[in-house]
């Protein structure tokens, strides 16, 4: 071969490496990856059934809360009700579309809630029809809608497929519409344990709602943050059907509000109602670590219960992920000298004196599940109150947020003075992730969080 047709070939040779190497930098799985993001969500989950921190990437609610806890529009442009607030005809905002650009009609619409006749008037329009007085039906409508049968939403994100293990999702890949967030995989753990594997061996960047922080504050690759959670309380349950905590004895359970410690680094629940709200009430006593008001409230307590009975132990049940709590709790209540021991169980128990838990609470001041007598799967003190019971019942007949107000501020103060339970802080929701990954999940998380005012 002569020395021009060498270089002849070496010069195509060169070309055809650099034109390979650029066309592999473009499409190569790898480069693509780096603009991606897997996250770890801990439960076991169906296509019906997927957590908002999940759905609010898919899609939006015909409504959304303001940082007060009021029903907005959103993909509604508004909605009428009737006077008793049994029926509700929301509309459509002009030219909406699915994330996968096919307009978005009344009757694609998929709704799943009970006791709720639901019509289409016409292509715009979503009328319900509800069999009781719901004045805080909107809010329920704040939560991502999707199309009939799949996983089809307004975006900004789309679902590019979907994994099981039988039953239960395992991985979900999300594609975004803006090219300036990332892809997305969310993988699916049954337990905290697995999630924990999961992300020390790297199968995921980051994991959300973690019991814990705490060990990772040792790891140099990793970041943590924590978002204050309105939409859960953390607070001491007592059996209202119990001899010594019961119905009759409401001197000893103020005694154990007034006794439980304060925790610091939390923010205090006041009541049950989050301090946002539209509804809160925050001219109430102060019940956290209030020993001398305990020892007040244990002195009227002795007035009307035998001795004996002031003597027995109290058994404060705990999950295991607050078990720490608990005992901070068992100590404070020793020092006003009531005998308490912790017990750890998984899950609710069936029976239980005192119950330290964490509950999901409404974004609506409506709390009617949790506290009216008739609600016996839910109400897991069975308390039973005939004036809150009848200012439940009144806040969600009534329309007018002025009237409904009144019915919660006496709801408050009410639930307060009976004492079925004592009302420790909100939580927060625990974030831990890789820091090479920190400018993509705070580009992401804000799209997720719907906490009603996270900070």
């Amino acid at each position: 071969m002569g020395i021009k047709r060498r270089w002849k070939f070496f010069a195509g040779a060169t070309f055809l490496i650099l034109a390979l190497s650029f066309l592999l930098l473009t499409v190569n799985p790898a480069t693509i990856r780096s603009n991606s993001l897997s996250e770890g969500l801990i439960g076991t989950y169906q296509e019906n059934d997927l957590p908002e921190i999940a759905t609010n990437l898919m899609s939006e609610g015909l409504v959304k809360m303001d940082k007060e806890g009021r029903a907005v529009s959103n993909l509604a442009v508004g909605w009428e009700t009737n006077n008793d607030a049994t029926e509700f005809k929301f509309k459509l905002k002009p030219n909406l579309t699915w994330v996968d650009n096919t307009p978005i009609h009344s009757e694609d619409l998929a709704f799943s809630i009970p006791d709720v006749e639901i019509t289409y008037p016409d292509s715009a329009t979503i009328k319900f029809k509800l069999k009781e007085s719901f004045s805080a039906f909107p809010s329920l409508l704040s939560r991502p809608i999707f199309k009939k049968d799949s996983l089809i939403g307004t975006g900004p994100y789309r679902v590019i497929k979907v994994e099981k293990s039988l039953i239960f999702i395992t991985k979900i890949t999300l594609k975004p519409k803006d090219r300036s967030f990332p892809e997305l995989v969310l993988r699916f753990y049954p337990n905290e344990k697995t999630a924990l594997s999961a992300f020390s061996l790297g199968e995921v960047q980051s994991l959300l709602g973690v019991s814990s922080l705490e060990e990772f504050k040792s790891n140099p690759r990793a970041k943590t943050t924590a978002k204050l959670n309105y939409s859960r309380v953390v607070s001491i349950l007592y059996n209202f059907e119990d001899p010594i905590l019961g119905k009759s004895n409401r001197s000893i359970r103020q005694a154990l509000s007034y006794g439980a410690p304060v925790f610091k680094e939390e923010v205090a629940a006041k009541t049950s109602i989050p301090p946002t709200s539209w509804a809160f009430r925050g001219d109430v006593n102060d019940y956290l670590g209030n020993f001398e008001a305990a020892k007040q409230a244990l002195g009227r307590a002795r007035a009307s219960m035998r001795e004996e009975d002031l003597q027995k132990q109290i058994t404060l049940t705990v999950t295991p992920q607050l078990a720490g709590i608990g005992g901070e709790i068992a100590s404070a209540w020793e020092g006003l000298g009531l005998k308490t021991v912790v017990r750890i169980e998984s899950g609710i128990p069936q029976n239980f004196q005192a119950l330290l838990i964490t509950q999901t609470i409404p974004i609506d001041p409506d709390q009617y599940s949790l506290w009216h007598s008739t609600q016996t799967k839910t109400n897991l003190t069975k308390y039973s109150s005939a004036r809150v019971d009848k200012d439940l019942e009144d806040g969600r007949k009534i329309v007018s947020e002025d009237m409904r107000k009144e019915k919660y501020y006496d709801f408050q103060r009410a639930l307060l003075e009976d004492s079925p339970a004592t009302f420790l802080y909100f939580p927060r929701y625990n974030i831990v992730y890789l820091k090479k990954a920190e400018g993509k999940i705070e580009k992401v998380l804000p799209l997720q969080l719907n906490f009603s005012n996270p900070n």
